[in-house]
Order: C-alpha cells, then sequence, then structure tokens
C-alpha cells in the first residue's frame, strides 16, 4: 500500500520557525508537515488567528508541502472531563485551524480520567465531548481522530474500538499512535482490530527495557509486524512520525526520522 510519509512540527526546537521547519521538511523529502495548535494560538483573536494560518496554507501551497493532518497538546491543559467547555473551545480552534489548511484529520484526546469520578463517569464525559466535536466537525468538512495515548482511559484495542463504534459518527475514527501502548500491549493487535476506524496514524518507536520513547527503530516495536498489519487492512493514509529533537543538532533527528520511516514503508 502507499502511505503519506509525514513529520509532526515537534520534531524541530522551538528556536526554528515554523516556514523553516516546512522548509526543511520539504527538502529532506516529507511528503506533508503537521502543524500544531498551541497555547500562543489560543490568544490570538478570530481575526489574528485567520491571518496567520491562511499565511502558512499559502506558504505550504507555494514550496508544495501538504497538511494533511493537525495536532495538539492542549486537551490535557484543558482537559474536557474536568470543564467541558474549555475542551470545545480549543476544538473550535483546533478544527478552524484544520479547514484553513484543508487538513482532513485533527488529532483529539477525548480527555485524560479523574479519580475523582468513576471510570465509567470518565468514559461517559469522553464520549460527550467526542460527540459535540464530531458535530462540530461535520460543519468544517474534518474527519476527528480520537488518540490512544496515556490518558488511563480507553487502554485496549476492543475498548477503544467499542468507544467509537457507540459514538456511530462517519466522521470520528481513531488517530492511532503505535509507540503508546507498546509497553502494555503489541500495536499489530490495535490494528487488526480497529481496522478502517484508523483515520491517521503517528509513528515513533517504544523501547520496553529503557521505557522510553524514540525514532522509529530505535526501539522495541515489531516494525515489520506493524508494516504487515497495516497492509493487510488496506491503510493508504498519513504515517506521521512524532519524536523530539536532538539537543547537538536541531535538525538530524528530522533525517534520521525520515530515513528510518522510508525503510519501514518506503
Amino acid at each position: 500500500m502507499a502511505y503519506y510519509i509525514c513529520i509532526n512540527g515537534w520534531a524541530y526546537p522551538s528556536s526554528i520557525n515554523l516556514k523553516d521547519a516546512l522548509n526543511h521538511a520539504k527538502f529532506i523529502g516529507f511528503e506533508c508537515f503537521e502543524t500544531n495548535l498551541e497555547e500562543e494560538d489560543l490568544k490570538l483573536s478570530d481575526e489574528e488567528f485567520k491571518k496567520k494560518w491562511k499565511d502558512i496554507k499559502k506558504y505550504v501551497d507555494d514550496i508544495g508541502i501538504h497538511t494533511r493532518t493537525v495536532c495538539t497538546g492542549l486537551y490535557w491543559r484543558y482537559n474536557p472531563i474536568v470543564n467541558l467547555e474549555e475542551g470545545l473551545n480549543v476544538a473550535k480552534k483546533h478544527l478552524l485551524m484544520a479547514s484553513i489548511l484543508e487538513a482532513k484529520v485533527i488529532l483529539l484526546v477525548p480527555g485524560v480520567a479523574i479519580p475523582e469520578l468513576s471510570y465509567d463517569e470518565n468514559i461517559y464525559k469522553a464520549k460527550q465531548f467526542v460527540e459535540k466535536v464530531g458535530k462540530m466537525g461535520e460543519d468544517y468538512g474534518v474527519n476527528i481522530g480520537v488518540e490512544n495515548v496515556w490518558n488511563r482511559m480507553l487502554v485496549s484495542p476492543v475498548e477503544m474500538k467499542s468507544f467509537i463504534e457507540s459514538i456511530n459518527m462517519k466522521n470520528v475514527g481513531v488517530y492511532f499512535d503505535i509507540g503508546n501502548m507498546s509497553m502494555v500491549t503489541h500495536p499489530e493487535h490495535w490494528i487488526k482490530i480497529l481496522g478502517n476506524l484508523i483515520l491517521a496514524i503517528h509513528a515513533k518507536d517504544f523501547n520496553t527495557r529503557s521505557l522510553s520513547f524514540g525514532i522509529p527503530l530505535t526501539g522495541t516495536v515489531n516494525w515489520k509486524g506493524v508494516r504487515k498489519a497495516l497492509d493487510e487492512i488496506h491503510y493508504s493514509g498519513t504515517i506521521t512520525a512524532e519524536i523530539s529533537p536532538y539537543v547537538g543538532d536541531p535538525y538530524k533527528a528530522v533525517l534520521d526520522t525520515f530515513n528510518a520511516l522510508k525503510q519501514i514503508f518506503g
């Protein structure tokens, strides 16, 4: 199957501006670049926000790189389980950003479970949030990819599948992160069980000996098994590396990641 090999903007240190990162990613050979909604974006007026991302959209069109998915870490800070409206405000900005960039999928953390509520209550609130974001996404023509992440809920592929199917919306699926559950489960199992519910993929490795994330091929993920499972479900979307830059060189981690992804998926 054909995949779109992509890089998330967090692979570059904050000292490198977004346009320089886009240029470098294009130069390396990445087909698409995943931008991130940040705290500073929430402080912009609607006019300022639209101007910023329309400028980025023009730039990516000019240099010839795609923005097929968008990401954010803000749902951890603005946890919809604790405050639904704060989570929805982030989602509105996230969806607007996606629509301006013509991205088809946003990554959505459905909430972070809190001990003050029962597990079922946490799931109920997460479902309520995802349903509301899904409805907003329909207005923007954007799909919602619920991420499997260390949020103390939806910790198995069977549970994630049941959660998505209970929402029963055409534009709501899974943004599957290969590395996130590799400490306690096998990503191949997630892929085969979720099947066509997977809308987009984050690629990073996990080392079960050092308990650390890393660039693909530097950990203990069975990448051959992952590739085989993706081929079996006929996945043909984005494979986006979500990695951190090296301290000693702001660009080399991106190059190493590109080479690893091409070796696995090229």
